[in-house]
């Protein structure tokens, strides 16, 4: 996921070096109305995002996104002690703001074009319901009913940058956005074999949430989840993305 966010920015690039040369500003356009290709190569291939962004004076504008987000399905490894069954339901979304402030005098031409900073407050969920499998030397020994869910309360500051083609398509890298970010994790276990603490079950179901959701292994680290519980967890984060829009 993270070599297809990689291309996705070296092609952005590459096309930005070759229509920066001949593009022409015809007229100042206000509005952009984008999609964000990020969540896909990230989350999922069904995750879909779209934003709008409105400039206001002064070079600052208001930019909202919106979505739906859905994990990507998962591959069981040959010996892993919890292994998903392929019934497992997958959703989520994304809720994000951010106030823009593009620098008038390092940018060559007017907002929506250029260098930008400015705050986002942003808001995702992903969760999952489902069931598993245990195994135990190769023979399966139990079966789990899973419901989980995590959502990411997001506040903090970005810097970016916003190409302008040809008077009418952009390309929006948002590069950096550390943020202060509140964790919330849901998680339930229906078995039907009673579970115990120290069933090797918590420890297999733990990596696989890992590889699920990212993040999980640092809020689900000392938490006790012996049949359902919930946490909360403050802890860093960070922003970043490729958007392609329209300009009008």
């Amino acid at each position: 996921m993270n070599k297809l966010l990689l291309l996705a920015l070296f092609t952005g690039f590459s096309i930005i070096g070759i229509a920066q040369g001949d593009s022409v500003k015809v007229k100042e356009r206000k509005n952009i109305i984008r999609w964000n290709i990020t969540p896909m190569a990230v989350v999922g291939p069904k995750s879909i995002v779209f934003g709008y962004e409105r400039v206001l004076k002064n070079n600052q504008s208001i930019s909202i996104n919106i979505g739906y987000l859905e994990l990507a399905p998962r591959t069981n490894k040959e010996g892993e002690i919890v292994q998903l069954f392929g019934d497992v339901k997958r959703g989520g979304f994304d809720v994000s703001l951010d106030y823009r402030f593009y620098f008038k005098n390092r940018n060559k031409y007017p907002a929506p074009d250029g260098l930008y900073w400015g705050p986002f407050a942003s808001v995702y969920n992903l969760n999952f319901e489902g069931k598993s499998a245990v195994f135990d030397n190769g023979i399966q020994v139990n079966t789990v009913g899973i419901d989980a869910g995590m959502t990411m309360f997001n506040f903090g500051a970005q810097l970016g940058y916003q190409f302008i083609i040809k008077d009418r398509f952009s390309i929006d890298l948002m590069l950096m956005g550390p943020s202060f970010t509140r964790y919330k994790f849901d998680l339930a276990f229906n078995s039907e074999i009673a579970l115990d603490p120290d069933d090797p079950f918590y420890l297999g179901f733990e990596k696989l949430l890992a590889t699920l959701i990212p993040g999980s292994e640092i809020i689900l680290d000392g938490a006790d989840f012996s049949v359902k519980g919930n946490t909360k967890f403050n802890y860093i984060g960070f922003r970043y993305g490729v958007q392609i829009g329209y300009v009008f």
